[in-house]
């Protein structure tokens, strides 16, 4: 039983790492987060003009010091994304685990910074294109992680089933 779970496992990890869509998007996930750590540096540092489109009334104080934490929050995990994507074309089986973590705080970032924009009253007509350029790039990264839940998932069914 547990050579035939080893071959059916490392049957799924080849196809994981040798697919080329994934490969796209794992790709496309670094290229994504590396663009997070050149923003959200910048704007930690105090290096650029605020980002995102406010509200008309502007950002309160509250709102500011939430949106520095999710930006500290997002550069650690966008430079956890970058060991995930290395780890990734290097074929090693730990980059599974650290991009399922990665692309899971990733999801409920933009889940908690969508809601806390929406619920400022960021999300108005002028600002719609502002916040189309956050969200738009984002959907082939939802797309790898709905595949990596799935791609575990087999993971996880096969090692059940030889058991």
């Amino acid at each position: 039983m547990h050579a035939i779970l080893k071959k059916t496992t490392n049957n799924i990890l080849t196809h994981w790492f040798e697919n080329l869509y994934i490969k796209i998007l794992v790709l496309w996930y670094g290229l994504y987060q590396f663009i997070h750590i050149i923003l959200n540096s910048a704007y930690l540092l105090g290096l650029t003009p605020w980002f995102p489109p406010a509200p008309v009334d502007g950002w309160t104080r509250q709102v500011l010091v939430f949106l520095s934490g999710m930006a500290l929050f997002d550069l650690i995990n966008a430079i956890l994304t970058l060991v995930f994507v290395l780890g990734h074309l290097e074929r090693k089986s730990w980059s599974i685990g650290l991009g399922l973590i990665t692309l899971t705080v990733s999801f409920y970032a933009a889940l908690i910074f969508t809601y806390g924009t929406m619920l400022n009253g960021a999300w108005t007509s002028n600002n719609l294109v502002g916040y189309l350029w956050f969200y738009i790039p984002f959907i082939p990264i939802l797309l790898l992680f709905f595949i990596l839940i799935i791609f575990v998932g087999k993971i996880v069914q096969t090692a059940n089933i030889t058991n």
